[in-house]
């Protein structure tokens, strides 16, 4: 297998490290002084979903992971699976729900998300960095309240919340960056 530089790993890569496939769910690069560089990251091993940190200097070399991308449609989900269909061939596969992680907040029924696979297995999804999504329930602006950048609690359809500005109504259509969990803008 190929190795890639410690340096090149980045937020839902797949690596191995003694043979144990790991996701990254976290990067981050420190440099202090004339130092090495410090590479640290947040990883869920694949085998046994145990999360931890790793660290490596900016010239050490991990295995790359062979992982294939599809496009597929998501379903819905239940108390343990998010459910999604591969258009091509039209089958149905899941995906526990810790595996997909917070991306479940911002996925409504019939979204297209790409599913990665690790040796045919489904391990993750990666959204689009902004998804579009309809505000169920928010509460009106107080006149008087216009303070500079004033954000308020608003549902989406997904269930989840998040501020929005002031001026954002009921029954809006905004744009969501799925990365910090914040308000665009209005669509």
């Amino acid at each position: 297998m190929a190795t890639i530089n410690s340096n090149d790993l980045r937020q839902g890569m797949v690596f191995y490290e003694n043979d144990t496939p790991y996701l990254v769910i976290k990067y981050s690069h420190m440099k202090k002084g004339r130092g090495q560089a410090t590479i640290r990251v947040k990883v869920k091993n694949l085998e046994s979903e145990a999360i931890r940190e790793l660290t490596y200097t900016n010239e050490q070399k991990v295995e790359a992971a062979d992982v294939e991308k599809k496009t597929v449609q998501y379903l819905y989900s239940d108390e343990k699976n998010a459910y999604f269909m591969n258009n091509d061939d039209y089958s149905q596969f899941q995906i526990n729900k810790e595996n997909v992680g917070d991306e479940l907040e911002f996925l409504k029924e019939g979204q297209k998300v790409i599913v990665m696979f690790l040796e045919g297995n489904p391990i993750a999804i990666e959204l689009p960095k902004v998804v579009e999504l309809e505000i169920k329930e928010t509460s009106e602006a107080v006149s008087g309240n216009t303070v500079s950048g004033a954000m308020k609690d608003a549902v989406l359809e997904t269930g989840s919340t998040i501020q929005v500005p002031l001026f954002i109504k009921t029954g809006e259509k905004i744009k969501v960056n799925t990365e910090s969990k914040s308000y665009v803008s209005r669509v």
